[in-house]
């Protein structure tokens, strides 16, 4: 190895410390709330299985509060697990097993605007 490659290395590798101890140092902000309204029927739209994988994966991240928006029958349907005949129900359930391990919270009406900091509609 080179005597420049090395020192490249060395004064990369000396950056990415620098930038994690400002990093440490800067706190940190709130989290953003994130609201995922539904209005997609599940029984005739595939967008309502992506809106569950959607709403899943965007839980997982620390600096996001996700919570879901649905309508009161389809809620009801989910929590007994009676969904076998929705579009793409393996996708659903799936989705809705991360979403209750992430303690996402589900409503059945919009939040006021002022508590959102991002609002994403899937509808049908």
């Amino acid at each position: 190895m080179s005597k420049k490659t090395l020192e490249h290395r060395i004064k990369k590798h000396t950056m990415l410390e620098d930038y994690t101890q400002r990093e440490e140092e800067v706190p940190r902000k709130e989290k953003k709330t994130v609201i995922i309204e539904v209005e997609a029927d599940p029984e005739k739209s595939p967008r309502f299985a992506e809106a569950l994988r959607v709403a899943a994966g965007l839980s997982m991240h620390p600096f996001l509060s996700v919570s879901l928006v649905l309508k009161d029958d389809v809620l009801k349907k989910l929590n007994s697990g009676d969904f076998s005949l929705w579009m793409d129900s393996e996708i659903i359930e799936r989705a809705w097993e991360e979403l209750k391990e992430n303690e996402c919270p589900i409503l059945s009406q919009r939040p006021p605007k002022e508590n959102i900091d991002c609002l994403i509609q899937f509808d049908g």
